[in-house]
């Protein structure tokens, strides 16, 4: 199962080596990405934290060079998602007037967001995409990490350097896939979403993630588990996401097009997953808030 030059020889959270005669902690799924949907990654998942990591090395250059989701846009369901990821940030005491980072921002659409909403001093950085890899040198009042933490080879390093950008008792946020429901190494068609390979290079434990938080001496703000996609609000939750792109043969390229919608038609249970899905969760996102020392 170990390819030829492994990305890994051991976890890089807990630094558990990896055990080639122990096939119950190794699997492989298929990409969910154009050009890598007929793909097998392996994974492996360490016994010891249960974190999961891709084996198979990555040419990031490469790999994000025509990432699907670096072209989405500010649309509906993209607002009412960064709402509640917004909402999140204020009870915590974000105001208008702090200055923000979105570390790893993509496109830029969380910062296009935040500044329709009257926060003006906000900046993004993403070293894959044009026109945001010019990466800032100042601190922040916030900085938000959403969903970089497992695009990352050291989740470990990736953190610190976050951190480095937050002032003395600024916040920093941190949201990211979850490891711990993907229990049979042996079974993960269902768990291609979450998996997303070959982008996610290591999986955490809403646990592991803490554990982190605490090796840097952060404070806890607030902790969620449910992920920010994850409302109430009809077609805006996880589950009907994962099914959504399930029956698309989980080709995320395809879900991103304007006309997916169409697919409903083929597949009325969708209905029930886009007003009913909160309540049967397929996956959870956790996220921490932390305050860094003054």
């Amino acid at each position: 199962m170990l390819p030829d030059h492994p990305a890994y020889t051991h976890c890089s959270l807990c630094h558990e080596p990896i055990v080639p005669d122990r096939p119950e902690n190794f699997g492989q799924v298929r990409g969910n990405i154009e050009g890598y949907l007929d793909t097998q990654f392996p994974l492996w998942k360490c016994p010891k934290c249960q974190a999961i990591h891709s084996l198979q090395p990555v040419d990031y250059e490469e790999i994000y060079a025509k990432y699907p989701l670096n072209k989405r846009k500010l649309d509906i369901f993209a607002r009412g998602t960064l709402k509640n990821l917004l909402n999140r940030l204020q009870k915590a005491g974000l105001e208008k007037t702090h200055r923000i980072l979105d570390y790893g921002c993509g496109n830029g659409v969380l910062v296009e967001f935040l500044r329709l909403q009257g926060y003006r001093n906000v900046a993004g950085w993403d070293p894959y995409v044009p026109g945001w890899q010019d990466k800032p040198e100042e601190t922040f009042d916030c900085v938000i990490a959403n969903d970089v933490i497992e695009h990352v080879d050291d989740p470990r390093i990736m953190m610190k350097d976050a951190l480095s950008l937050v002032k003395p008792g600024g916040l920093l946020y941190l949201g990211t896939a979850d490891s711990e429901g993907v229990e049979d190494m042996g079974d993960l068609e269902r768990h291609i979403m979450r998996l997303h390979q070959p982008y996610h290079r290591v999986i955490l434990t809403q646990s592991g993630l803490k554990k982190l938080g605490e090796e840097l001496g952060l404070q806890v703000a607030a902790s969620w588990q449910r992920s920010y996609m994850d409302r109430l609000v009809p077609f805006s939750n996880y589950r009907f996401l994962d099914e959504f792109n399930r029956a698309l043969d989980h080709n995320m390229n395809l879900a991103l097009e304007p006309n997916a919608g169409k697919i409903m038609v083929k597949h009325p249970i969708l209905w029930f997953w886009a007003f009913f899905g909160y309540f049967f969760p397929s996956a959870y996102e956790p996220a921490f808030l932390w305050k860094s020392k003054k």
